[in-house]
């Protein structure tokens, strides 16, 4: 008996021992957390540097696109590069991936763990070991299905992650090609200004001319030097609305305004309002409820309702936590079992289920709503596009007409049957045509670019690719 209270006390040191190994083993096996401190001055470093020439910027725009000119660039090609480049895309990537990392958490299981503790008897333990030395395992079991619903909610806030991100792609390219065109049409105006500003100074030449002939009063040239004024500074207005169409164009791009200097922007040949005559604006309504990504984005806000819901209902069950253990008493070897019913008066739940069943109600209201709002997009774009078609061709028949007209003055003046003012002033007509015709066309273009966008985007209505917003990317390493 002695050589066994001798051994026992052995025995227990051993397991504790032993249970202290285990406890190192498994914190070996722990991540570290690590730092990584923000470089403040490093992105406005690489944001200066960034130029429309660059290699890895080309290679990227030429893998959806005929490469790009030097110097003249189309708005999808610019939408292209906004795409690869642009820090909220690459925000919008980076809480997606969050998000797909948050449904592994949401699908862990309760992990198992241990308890243990050593006791020794000061007294009363004659002739018995006094160490008493007890094992056990802690395990929680999870009722009413709060693990599958727990990986339903994460898997919607997946789904709005990818949503947003989708929308946001959409929303750049759409931002992007818009400001392209402003600048187009901008550069086109001030283009018409000026020529129209030169008409006008060859009106008034003529007219000097014919002033010191005494063959014009002094009234008829101030009014015209007055209108080559009032020329000069509606050129002027056009040119800082291109410097600001510029500078906009820049913002889209993420690029420094600098880096457009020399840009040129063509009009995107497919971009018109025939989507109209071919599809119809019902399909096109249909389309834009299917193609929309403010539609995916409801549609997604509803199932995280749905999923939240789910989860307060499976919460109304409590957990059963079960707790096997050994305990080795003095010498006596002992099995035991716990069991527990946490929050077992805290169930059915029904306050939390009734704000989860009023936030859902809240969210299919909002489908609604989205649904309201991209119906009255497409019939707004329609009738622009209907309106557009008939300004544009006004305009080009004002053009035809003015030109007739000087072609008929300059052969009446060629004939000797006029003064050279005839052939200025329907000059001048022409010029005005066509500065009105110019603003006409922008607008179509305009109407058009907002016509596909009503419908999702320029892949609803054409065969064009675009980049997976998920996985391509400029800025990043992404496998593909």
């Amino acid at each position: 008996m002695a050589d066994a209270r001798i051994r026992m006390p052995r025995q227990g040191s051993s397991a504790a021992r032993d249970s202290c190994l285990i406890m190192v083993l498994l914190l070996a096996g722990c991540a570290r957390y690590q730092p990584r401190p923000l470089d403040l001055a490093a992105h406005p470093t690489q944001y200066r540097a960034r130029r429309l020439d660059d290699p890895r910027l080309l290679a990227w725009v030429g893998r959806w696109s005929s490469a790009p000119t030097p110097h003249r660039w189309t708005g999808r090609q610019l939408a292209l590069a906004a795409l690869g480049m642009r820090a909220d895309l690459a925000r919008a990537r980076a809480e997606w991936r969050a998000a797909q990392a948050a449904e592994r958490t949401a699908a862990k299981r309760p992990p198992p763990g241990a308890q243990g503790s050593v006791e020794r008897a000061v007294s009363g333990s004659e002739g018995q070991s006094p160490w008493v030395v007890s094992l056990g395992t802690l395990l929680n079991v999870e009722l009413g299905g709060k693990r599958g619903a727990r990986l339903q909610q994460a898997r919607a806030r997946t789904a709005i992650a990818e949503a947003e991100l989708r929308l946001t792609a959409w929303r750049v390219a759409r931002e992007t090609q818009a400001a392209a065109q402003r600048l187009a049409g901008s550069e086109a105006d001030l283009d018409a200004a000026r020529r129209e500003v030169g008409a006008l100074a060859g009106l008034e030449a003529r007219e000097r001319a014919r002033y010191q002939e005494a063959s014009l009063s002094s009234a008829e040239l101030a009014r015209t030097g007055t209108e080559v004024q009032a020329a000069r500074a509606d050129a002027a207005a056009a040119e800082a609305i291109a410097l600001d169409a510029r500078a906009s164009l820049a913002g889209a791009l993420a690029v420094p305004t600098g880096a457009l200097d020399s840009l040129a922007v063509s009009v995107d040949s497919a971009a018109d309002c025939a989507a109209l005559e071919t599809t119809g604006p019902d399909s096109i309504a249909t389309l834009a409820l299917g193609a929309r990504p403010e539609m995916g984005r409801a549609l997604a806000d509803y199932a995280a309702a749905e999923s939240d819901l789910r989860l307060e209902v499976a919460r109304q069950y409590p957990d059963l936590e079960l707790g096997p253990g050994f305990i080795w008493d003095q010498g006596v070897h002992r099995w035991t079992l716990a069991l527990a019913l946490p929050n077992l008066l805290g169930f059915r739940n029904r306050a939390a289920i009734t704000e989860a069943e009023a936030a859902r109600a809240a969210a299919g209201a909002r489908v609604a709503e989205t649904q309201e709002l991209l119906l009255s997009d497409v019939g707004m774009a329609v009738s622009g596009c209907r309106g557009a078609v008939l300004e544009r061709a006004a305009a080009d028949s004002q053009v035809v007409v003015a030109a007739r007209a000087a072609s008929l003055a300059q052969a009446a003046y060629e004939r000797g049957e006029t003064s050279g003012l005839e052939p200025a002033l329907a000059a001048l007509a022409v010029a005005r045509a066509e500065r009105l015709q110019n603003a006409a066309r922008t607008r179509a273009m305009g109407a058009a670019q907002a016509l596909v966008a009503a419908a999702g985007n320029a892949l609803s209505l054409s065969a064009e690719r675009w980049p997976d917003p998920r996985e391509d990317s400029l800025t990043e390493d992404v496998p593909r």
